[in-house]
């Protein structure tokens, strides 16, 4: 990914030779002439990098140091002087600057540290990203069923692309694990990934967990508060149960993956933020478009790329093979290593129907774990909600059910993917390739080459 440096200093010229340098070595260069600008880039833009002048014609380093932490701590600032001493160097490194070079500044010294700085803050996301992930850290693609194979062959075609990806699939079949393999496979893997369950919010807790507010926004918001949109910036962001978010807040969501843009909660500027929206449901949004519980111009941008995990006991000859996984995980953090499965505990394993799917095969496996005296588990230590799973049992499936429900978009490859969606917002946009290629976040160019390579017409 091309990185963005926001290069601060009042002297044209200097500007003029550093973008040019930066952008010779496939850099992405923004200008700021003085601390207000600056201010303003740093917030809209969202650089990897601050270059930042020492002295400026409407003040200092040290001015701004202290609010560009305060509103991204993550992003390394290397402030360039030319008035180097002891002070100077101290009174900027406690103001948050990772370092800072002399001026006249060599440029090959200066791109040597751009690359040192932006190495460690990538190295640095992507332990965090690995630490906050490794509890679900788990294979999404157990097993050898031909449900599974073709999931992880059309998740592995779509890890390289930016458009949104939909998970669909039962309560409990492992979205969220599918959703983290995908951020830590894919190339954000260095970047944060931030996850928040749409079910049961209020349209107003929802804005402000994923845009933040400013300070006296509403009633209670005494201090100001981060989005999760801008937490995830260069990353993932995982929206779970995204079936259930509030209409009043899905053409805010649409804004943000057409523009890369958006506002904080009592804000008058636009922010500008950089991510990948993984949303996962186990509700069909086809008919809740229907239902008009679900914009269908929000539907259509994030099914871009569809994913459908099958339910456990559609693929039966995968369930040992999960679970065997499953025991030895959980054998090895509740301190009894080397439990096994007797041969009638698998068979009442198989025969099962998992109404829960994974969910519940974890939570049966754990308390056998717990509470079985032997080394091997036997049919009594498996304690099943026969209740439950009656309760739960699918009604027979209706002729046409599964292209509904969006399964059969399995048996499609990336490239007809692309092609139905592209369609689809041509003709919405009554194909206009402006509006068309703003929506799918491409530019005009690219869209015109998508077209061609595609066989397809603007005309539409």
């Amino acid at each position: 990914m091309q990185r963005r440096i926001l290069v601060v200093d009042d002297e044209p010229t200097v500007r003029f030779g550093i973008r040019h340098f930066l952008e010779a070595h496939g850099m992405e260069v923004v200008e700021a002439e003085g601390c207000r600008q600056a201010r303003e880039l740093f917030r809209g833009c969202r650089p990897d990098l601050v270059l930042l002048d020492y002295r400026l014609r409407d003040g200092t380093a040290l001015d701004l140091l202290p609010e560009m932490r305060a509103v991204d701590p993550s992003i390394p600032v290397l402030v360039l002087t030319a008035h180097v001493s002891i002070d100077t160097a101290i009174q900027v490194i406690k103001q948050g600057a990772e370092h800072f070079l002399p001026k006249p500044v060599e440029l090959s010294t200066l791109l040597m540290m751009v690359e040192r700085l932006l190495e460690a803050q990538r190295t640095r996301r992507q332990q965090q990203a690995l630490a906050a992930s490794c509890p679900e850290a788990l294979n999404p693609f157990l097993g050898q069923s031909r449900a599974i194979r073709e999931l992880e062959s059309t998740a592995r075609a779509v890890l390289d692309s930016d458009s949104p990806v939909l998970i669909q699939g039962e309560t409990g079949s492992g979205k969220g694990v599918l959703a983290t393999w995908l951020h830590l496979h894919g190339p954000r893997g260095g970047g944060p990934r931030v996850q928040l369950n749409c079910a049961g919010l209020s349209p107003q807790f929802l804005e402000t967990e994923l845009f933040g507010h400013e300070r006296g926004a509403f009633t209670s918001a005494v201090s100001r508060k981060q989005g999760l949109l801008e937490v995830a910036h260069r990353g993932i962001v995982f929206l779970d149960e995204i079936g259930d978010m509030d209409l009043q807040v899905q053409p805010k969501l649409l804004k943000v993956l057409e523009e890369k843009r958006f506002r904080r909660l009592g804000e008058v500027e636009d922010r500008s933020v950089d991510v990948r929206l993984i949303a996962a449901t186990h509700q069909n949004l086809v008919e809740a478009v229907r239902a008009h519980r679900f914009r269908s111009d929000l539907y259509f941008r994030i099914s871009t790329l569809p994913l459908f995990i099958p339910a456990l006991r559609e693929r039966p000859e995968d369930i040992l093979v999960i679970a065997r996984d499953m025991l030895a995980r959980l054998s090895r953090e509740l301190g009894r290593p080397g439990l096994d499965l007797s041969p009638t505990a698998e068979a009442a394993l198989r025969s099962y129907s998992w109404p829960g799917n994974l969910r519940e095969l974890r939570n049966v496996l754990e308390r056998a774990v717990l509470l079985s005296s032997t080394p091997v588990l036997r049919p009594d230590d498996l304690r099943f909600d026969h209740l439950l799973a009656r309760a739960l049992a699918p009604s027979p499936v209706e002729p046409g059910a599964a292209l509904s429900s969006g399964r059969s978009e399995l048996d499609l490859t990336l490239r007809e993917v692309e092609r139905r969606h592209i369609e689809r917002v041509l003709a919405d946009e009554g194909g206009h390739v402006e509006r068309a290629a703003k929506r799918l976040g491409i530019p005009r160019s690219s869209l015109y080459q998508k077209l061609k390579r595609l066989g397809l017409s603007s005309k539409i």
